[in-house]
């Protein structure tokens, strides 16, 4: 005869079912030979989720390969039209040690190291690829004044030197729910 505890399952305790992996971000490549899916876990401290790729094996013979170790986190898994990964990440940079904002990764098909593609003043928010064409757009957020990337560049340094966080809201809504909205707007950009 089973016991009560014998039949238990993460979804008896709420400790147990909050350190579930969460699977999401699901992106197949053009021609169906690859999946990969974003699979977020409770770091160690048990006060975080971090996300990392998997590849998924379309035919299910063989189990789930983790292809991203980024200690912050990867997500928004794409795959370009030539079978290239493309995701966003934060990581250091080629130009310097210290991570930025997220930004926009590629890592090639026939296999290598992830190269950083594009960074943004504003962090790189998401991105897709077209299936049939060199096209990727990426989207990112952009001061409501600024003229182009570089001028959000100039007033994102401006806000940051001058030690300014205040946000003056003149529209609804403010937030969404579990972070404030702007001061910035979302932009999408040709990366092509």
């Amino acid at each position: 005869m089973t016991s009560e505890a014998d039949r238990r399952t993460p979804f008896h305790d709420l400790d147990e079912f909050l350190a579930l992996p969460r699977v999401s971000g699901l992106a197949v490549s053009p021609d169906g030979s690859r999946i990969v899916a974003t699979v977020s876990r409770l770091n160690d401290k048990r006060t975080d989720f971090v996300s990392a790729l998997y590849e998924l094996d379309p035919a299910a013979r063989r189990p789930a390969r983790r292809i991203t170790h980024g200690a912050k986190g990867e997500s928004a898994p794409a795959f370009t039209h030539d079978g290239d990964l493309l995701f966003v990440a934060s990581r250091p940079g080629a130009d310097d040690d210290k991570p930025a904002g997220k930004a926009l990764w590629r890592l090639p098909a026939a296999g290598g190291e992830a190269v950083e593609v594009v960074t943004m003043p504003g962090g790189v928010d998401g991105v897709l690829a077209a299936t049939a064409a060199d096209v990727t757009v990426v989207s990112s957020s952009m001061m409501p004044s600024a003229n182009d990337v570089d001028d959000d560049r100039r007033l994102r340094t401006a806000r940051t030197d001058n030690s300014i966080s205040a946000v003056l809201h003149t529209g609804y809504p403010v937030r969404h729910w579990d972070h404030d909205l702007g001061p910035e707007l979302p932009h999408l950009f040709d990366v092509s």
